[in-house]
């Protein structure tokens, strides 16, 4: 059964909760609930990370390490130190990691595909383990970014390339992640293809952890009845399906938003890959 990773952003700006928890007590609060919902690991960010394109407009917008800091660990010096969570740190910057893994968290969530070694060298010298997910730019989704010769080979290609890159950072590949990226420099056709090839990722032998929660892709590959995409809060449907689809494939990790709804919906979907006695 994979683990549920819920999201807690500690930002003004996130595409799909920004500021609801830009209050270190809001942001503790929900993550207790999370906990209660069935989280197995709590991922705080301190900066969004929202790819620039048709959906999102121009992107995030770049935070000082200290401010960064100033929002995250807070936060994880609750949930990891008095409250014992298991807690991941989202951050591109080595300074902002450091902090955090001193505060209590014991996952680097780089979405920045490995591109600063700075990042692997705090989680070696913490004994983090560290995800890679894969990305090009900032994630915009555009040319060149979303030109691919085959887009599982080149995305498994150059995330094994940051792998080795990790591994020799000194993180030990039993703690290494991959993660495929779904919506940062894909389109939502690229990202479906990805989605229906997870076993391939899975074959490599390092553990997977897949985040489909809310993304762009949902909407563009469902919209609303008039034409018009769903906004983030309205994309339940589609992030159960994808869900649904990472639990057949046997991944270790799914990052979500909404943990109770996919909590029942990853125990349903184990319970009918167990075997039975068939149709009646």
């Amino acid at each position: 059964m994979p683990e549920l990773w819920g999201v807690i952003n500690v930002t003004p700006d996130s595409f799909s909760d920004g500021g609801r928890y830009l209050d270190p007590a809001e942001a503790v609060a929900q993550g207790q609930r999370l906990r209660r919902e069935g989280a197995d690991v709590l991922d705080i960010g301190g900066e969004s990370s929202r790819p620039a394109g048709q959906t999102y407009g121009e992107g995030f917008e770049h935070v000082p390490a200290q401010e960064e800091i100033g929002r995250v660990v807070p936060v994880i010096e609750v949930l990891a130190g008095e409250l014992k969570a298991r807690v991941s740190i989202d951050t591109v910057k080595p300074a902002v990691a450091a902090a955090a893994l001193a505060a209590g968290a014991s996952i680097v969530n780089d979405v920045r595909c490995a591109e600063d070694p700075g990042l692997a060298e705090a989680a070696a010298a913490a004994g983090a383990d560290y995800v890679i997910m894969h990305n090009r730019g900032r994630g915009e989704v555009r040319s060149p970014n979303t030109d691919y010769t085959d887009i599982v080979r080149d995305v498994l290609g150059e995330l094994l390339a940051a792998a080795e890159r990790v591994e020799r950072a000194g993180v030990p590949r039993a703690s290494v992640w991959l993660d495929p990226g779904l919506g940062f420099a894909k389109t939502a056709r690229q990202s479906a293809v990805l989605l229906s090839s997870l076993g391939r990722f899975r074959k490599t032998g390092y553990r997977v952890l897949v985040g489909p929660s809310r993304k762009s892709f949902i909407a563009e590959l469902a919209p609303n009845p008039g034409g018009e995409r769903p906004p983030a809060d309205d994309r339940l449907g589609g992030t159960a399906a994808a869900v649904a689809v990472c639990v057949a494939a046997g991944v270790d990790a799914v990052r979500v938003h909404d943990v109770h709804v996919m909590s029942q919906l990853v125990r349903v979907a184990e319970a009918l890959h167990e075997p039975g006695e068939g149709v009646r």
